[in-house]
């Protein structure tokens, strides 16, 4: 079960649209994000599994679930490589 927990140096900005604004100073990243993009962003707090993140879009939004998830794993990997979100190891 991947887990993952944003990391406290980073800062989240809201924007009006429900979007936000994701930086990171000491690297100098910034990463807007969308609404549902905001949403993973939320659940990565090292409680939810990568498939409750998925399985709580599904419920929202009105695509096929394998969208879903492809676009679910693809942005937590952006966010990885951007620095942004630490992995968890899951518990025994």
């Amino acid at each position: 079960m991947a887990l993952f927990a944003r990391r406290t140096e980073v800062e989240a900005h809201s924007l009006p649209d429900q979007s936000l604004l994701l930086y990171e100073k000491r690297k100098g990243v910034a990463l807007p994000v969308n609404e549902s993009g905001a949403e993973i962003w939320e659940m990565c707090d090292g409680a939810h599994s990568v498939d409750e993140i998925v399985e709580h879009l599904a419920l929202r939004y009105d695509a096929p679930r394998s969208q879903i998830d492809g676009d679910v794993r693809g942005f937590l990997a952006e966010l990885l490589r951007n620095g942004l979100l630490d992995p968890l190891s899951s518990p025994s």
